[in-house]
């Protein structure tokens, strides 16, 4: 481009070269101008190569991430054991009827209750229990799952009073309809949904589908069930007025680190009591 202009300064220096000059500076100038742009910017050819280039080192960082995700999964999931061969079906009394398969838990519906309870040996601190229930029939909880805290016990309530309520039961005395943890959801017959209990020295935590449906501190408070969940005691599942079904019971201890965690939170949240 700098060999154009100073041609083009030349010629207009003289008057007797200036037209054909001209013309030829022209020819010159547009020869070198496609030079100048290509050398100044990639080819397809290169963008292409870059590109892949890019794509490559995703799917190279996905395929080495990958191994390292699934290792984690299956780490965890050695830690749960089934939960099968020691359960006994409950007798609250106009009990539905109850079969009990491998892989399938069926409790047809009860005036008022059905349920199952838990004979084999089993921790009181610092576990989670898991399982998956729906609702056939009925419009009360399908699913109330009784577990130890301690030395006392609990029962998460799904669908409860109506249908809806979900909380647990009991805390300083209030039912999951009426404490703190008490919340509201419609549920659906025939869907199947994941609830999960899990006890620690801070507090206890329930889930359903993996998202967070009821959290309750231990310190300071008293934790009891109704009476009519004796049945279900030290681990039970119990239905009222539903037919329902359970399926994928499992429990596992926690680990020392999940230990050591909720032992911190308990001793943070006694320190500020005591400020």
């Amino acid at each position: 481009m700098n060999v154009c202009i100073v041609i083009l300064k030349l010629i207009g220096q003289s008057n007797s070269l200036r037209f054909p000059s001209l013309f030829m500076a022209s020819l010159i100038c547009v020869s070198t101008l496609p030079a100048l742009v290509t050398a100044d910017e990639p080819t397809t050819q290169d963008k292409t190569t870059k590109q892949g280039s890019l794509e490559n080192t995703d799917k190279d960082v996905s395929q080495k991430e990958a191994p390292k995700t699934n290792k984690e999964k299956e780490a965890k999931n050695k830690h749960w054991k089934p939960l099968k061969d020691s359960w006994e079906i409950s007798q609250f009394g106009g009990d539905g009827k109850v079969e009990i398969k491998d892989k399938l838990i069926t409790m047809a519906l009860g005036d008022p209750l059905t349920g199952i309870r838990w004979e084999g040996e089993l921790p009181k601190e610092n576990y989670e229990v898991e399982l998956e229930a729906r609702r056939r029939e009925g419009f009360d909880f399908f699913c109330a799952l009784t577990f130890p805290v301690g030395k006392k016990h609990v029962s998460f309530i799904l669908g409860g009073w109506g249908g809806g309520v979900v909380g647990i039961s009991s805390v300083d005395g209030f039912d999951a309809s009426e404490n703190q943890t008490t919340s509201f959801r419609n549920f659906d017959t025939d869907r199947w949904y994941k609830v999960r209990a899990r006890v620690d020295a801070n507090q206890i935590q329930c889930w359903i589908d993996d998202k967070a449906a009821a959290e309750q501190l231990r310190k300071g408070h008293e934790f009891d069930i109704r009476f009519e969940m004796d049945q279900c005691v030290p681990l039970g599942v119990a239905a009222f007025q539903c037919k329902s079904e359970i399926r994928n019971l499992r429990i596992r201890n926690l680990t020392p680190e999940e230990i050591k965690a909720a032992q911190l939170e308990a001793a943070k949240s006694e320190d500020k009591d005591n400020e």
